[in-house]
């Protein structure tokens, strides 16, 4: 077999592929947003079955091959390069795993995703347990059998931030420490505590319609993207053309939604602007979730926490609850927007408070992972660290330990993308702020010219580059965690007068 037939054969096996990915994360997303329960079953059973049938796909012996011989060839297309780096990269480790050992996780999967709801509504995390049990037991068994030279949960790190594992975490989680729960000790401490005036019910109806104006501002189009509502918000990537998120409305807090959607949509414009010559490529779905979520972390704390984004949304708020926002002036509502309070949940969570949420769940993951915790000693562990990190203590399941889809989901290794996502934000952002008006361009209602700055300036590239790759071009220097740390103390040390 020559070049050019070794090339079409790839091709064709991409294409197989990107049809089995398609159809599985349109389930995914489905299931998420409220297929019908009794079907949840008959439904895991053929996902089952699609992901064996993905999987023999995948694990082609003969595509193994003719991807070792291409790279051997000296005149390849960079993006031809880095595709088939990618697959031979993600073959050579998944190898060894038996193909039923996947289906049988997947079988396991859909029905933790389906207790985790029932439990979380119930309250009934001893209930969940063995379930989750079950999940981390398969999953620990399936990572352990992958060619690495890793310890297991620095693969399961790794596997969503390349190069990241617990030694780097470690430094960086000391960071947060060190300036985090002092940042938030000397405003708790302050004596100027912001206003509450979110207390009331807000119509989840009049919510809807102030987020289609806010959806419609962000450049949110349906002709690319689709939201809906899930216990969960989360965003899924059909393709360059169709990408789904949903979110979540709170009866008393009706800009918690809109914060996340802001959030999704940040991972939504990422996988709209990646170019189009990827679609249905591995560079296009295989992005580092550290560089994703720098992208929604972005979006929710630098624009959309922006005294310039409220300037916009604020007096739609005001025109669909006026019994509650009619006396309130922007500068009261901007600064409870920004309050700093410790509190249960983590997508609830403030800009200063949050990356402890994060530490907490990724010294608990760590410690799940490398056999410290039992799963039944779990919510106490997580109880007691609440209280020592934030001074709270969760009165029930749902707002502890069952509050996250992460785990029942097996998105081991995922969290800590988060505060890593936090940190990179801050830093793409002050580029941003040197080569546009940011507050100019919200204010005017050309919200998505920012968007397009980020497509431009990195998003097109999806995985064709290294997430430190890309870092670094875009901000001409290497991941630099002490922007996160200025970002945060100048904006809350100023908003509390504390400078």
């Amino acid at each position: 077999m020559n070049r050019t037939e070794r090339l079409n054969e790839f091709n064709k096996w991409k294409e197989r592929l990107a049809a089995y990915r398609l159809a599985m994360n349109v389930l995914e997303i489905d299931l998420i947003a409220g297929a019908p329960k009794e079907g949840a079953y008959y439904r895991a059973s053929k996902t089952a079955v699609l992901m064996g049938e993905y999987l023999n796909t995948l694990r082609d012996e003969k595509m193994y091959e003719i991807i070792t011989d291409l790279l051997r060839e000296e005149r390849l297309n960079g993006m031809v390069r880095r595709e088939l780096e990618l697959y031979h990269e993600e073959l050579t480790k998944d190898r060894s795993v038996p193909i039923d050992l996947y289906v049988y996780f997947e079988e396991i999967l859909t029905r933790s995703k389906v207790e985790w709801l029932r439990a979380k509504a119930e309250d009934d995390f001893k209930g969940y347990a063995s379930c989750l049990k079950d999940v981390i037991d398969c999953y620990r068994g399936m990572i352990s059998l992958k060619d690495s030279p890793l310890g297991i949960y620095d693969r399961m790190l790794d596997n969503h931030q390349k190069g990241w594992t617990s030694y780097k975490y470690d430094e960086f989680f000391g960071h947060v420490r060190e300036r985090i729960i002092p940042l938030m000790e000397e405003i708790l401490t302050s004596g100027k505590p912001s206003k509450d005036i979110f207390k009331g019910d807000y119509s989840i109806d009049g919510q809807r319609r102030v987020m289609a104006k806010v959806c419609d501002m962000i450049g949110f189009d349906s002709s690319w993207g689709r939201m809906t509502e899930s216990e969960h918000p989360v965003t899924s990537f059909i393709s360059i053309g169709d990408v789904r998120f949903t979110t979540k409305y709170i009866p008393d807090d009706p800009v918690r939604a809109i914060l996340s959607t802001v959030h999704e949509s940040g991972h939504a414009w990422f996988g709209h602007n990646v170019d189009k010559a990827y679609e249905g490529s591995i560079i296009a779905t295989s992005i580092s979730a550290g560089l994703h979520e720098s992208q929604s972390r972005l979006c929710e704390n630098h624009l959309g926490r922006s005294l310039a984004f409220w300037e916009v949304v604020f007096p739609w708020l005001r025109d669909e609850y006026p019994h509650k926002f009619s006396g309130v002036t922007l500068p009261e509502f901007y600064r409870t927007v920004n309050a700093v309070r410790p509190s249960l949940i983590r997508t609830e969570a403030d800009e200063v408070t949050y990356p402890l949420h994060i530490l907490i769940r990724y010294e608990l993951e760590r410690d799940l992972m490398e056999g410290d915790l039992k799963v039944a000693d779990l919510e106490t562990a997580w109880n007691d660290k609440y209280r020592d990190y934030l001074g709270l203590v969760p009165e029930k399941a749902s707002e502890g330990v069952l509050q996250d889809m992460h785990w029942p989901y097996a998105y081991f290794g995922y969290f800590p993308t988060y505060a890593l996502g936090s940190a990179m934000a801050a830093q793409f952002f002050a580029v941003m702020c040197v080569e546009n008006d940011v507050d100019g361009l919200i204010r005017d209602g050309r919200y998505t010219e920012l968007m397009k700055w980020l497509g431009k300036k990195y998003q097109h590239y999806g995985n064709r580059y290294s997430a430190e790759d890309v870092l670094m071009g875009a901000t001409s220097e290497a991941f630099n965690d002490e922007y996160y740390f200025k970002w945060l103390e100048n904006k809350y040390r100023l908003l509390y007068g504390l400078l």
